[in-house]
């Protein structure tokens, strides 16, 4: 049983980079494949998606700046994945896309275990 009302994660990308660049970086990590804006790997299930709310003043200029990126990922856990996998595949995600210099921000009901 989950101690989480949801294991959707979003995690918003404020980048300029084109989505075929980002999806592959994903799939990399994730050692996923790609299918269109989608990539599945053995933990999870990543959605590429242009952010409606998208605003490059906004995102600078505001204290919830990240709300307004170019991007953001929806994540969802794999069939049969337990919770502890699937966090600990977003903490991973989370730390190779800031080493490759993406400014990302999760928000989840578990953001909380993404910072350890």
């Amino acid at each position: 049983m989950s101690k989480y009302r949801s294991s959707y994660c979003k995690i918003f990308i404020n980048t300029d980079e084109e989505e075929e660049v980002i999806l592959s970086l994903i799939e990399k990590i994730t050692m996923g494949s790609k299918k269109r804006w989608t990539i599945i790997s053995d933990l999870m299930k990543i959605e590429l998606i242009n952010n409606e709310d998208f605003s490059e003043e906004k995102s600078v200029k505001e204290e919830d700046g990240f709300l307004y990126s170019k991007y953001y990922l929806g994540i969802e856990p794999g069939e049969g994945i337990k919770e502890e996998q699937y966090i600990t595949g977003v903490i991973v995600l989370l730390e190779n896309l800031r080493s490759s210099g993406y400014k990302v921000v999760a928000s989840c009901d578990f953001q909380n275990e993404l910072s350890k």
